[in-house]
């Protein structure tokens, strides 16, 4: 990003971010009155997209067709730890899409990384990703739990799988989204792959610091307060 362009997202009023941010509802104790809001949330504030849990996304859709709205319906595929064999994350990529989901975030098995088993975490990524397309997949790549070389593989496998975007890590508990880090994410793809900054992602200053690294989008359960300029609610529905 040029010197000009990061002085700008530094300066966006809090109602221009909106439609950078990836509205996210992840937990366990969701109800679906509490993502058929999350849907209208979207539409209220003109947020890029609604993520819900996995199991809540055909009632995400269907939210949205009453509303009339158009974003997008995302989930995530094996969070939070993506440790589940390549066979079962395939088969919940095509039933995520068959529910109605738009685009989804796959929690990578880093644990075949550290593992050294380069083979298997490449096919793992390109197994997921055949089966999406043309559905793009954001890759979650747990950089926080990786040495510096690590890290050069899991990025470089992850575009080489064909990934739509990057992101550092699945969640604010393994890390949480930094400036530097998406800068060198940035750096390390090409222009053709998104990066996405998620992971205790809670104030206007983060996103806009976020956005100015180079992040194309950002996952956040706080949208509402980040744009509104309201208190963050704590709690499981905002951990994200």
């Amino acid at each position: 990003m040029s010197e000009d362009a990061s002085a700008s997202a530094r300066l966006l009023p809090r109602e221009q971010l909106a439609g950078r941010i990836q509205h996210t509802l992840i937990g366990q104790a969701i109800t679906e009155n509490r993502v058929r809001q999350h849907v209208r949330e979207v539409a209220e504030y003109g947020f890029d997209a609604a993520y819900v849990p996995p199991c809540w996304v055909g009632a995400a859709r269907d939210e949205l067709r009453r509303s009339g709205g158009s974003a997008r319906i995302g989930s995530m595929i094996d969070y939070p730890y993506g440790a589940a064999p390549t066979a079962s994350r395939v088969a919940e990529v095509r039933a995520l899409i068959d529910a109605g989901a738009d685009e989804l975030d796959l929690t990578v098995n880093v644990s075949l990384l550290l593992s050294s088993r380069r083979p298997e975490f490449a096919a793992d990524l390109a197994a997921v990703v055949q089966a999406a397309a043309p559905v793009g997949i954001k890759m979650l790549l747990e950089l926080p739990l990786l040495d510096p070389r690590q890290r050069e593989i899991a990025v470089g496998t992850a575009v080489e799988s064909g990934a739509a975007f990057v992101a550092p890590a699945s969640s604010g508990s393994v890390g949480f989204a930094d400036p530097a880090t998406i800068a060198y994410l940035r750096a390390a793809v090409p222009t053709s792959v998104g990066v996405k900054a998620s992971g205790g992602v809670k104030t206007v200053e983060q996103v806009r610091d976020l956005l100015a690294a180079g992040a194309d989008l950002i996952g956040t359960s706080a949208g509402v307060a980040i744009v509104s300029g309201r208190r963050v609610t704590s709690g499981t529905l905002y951990s994200y």
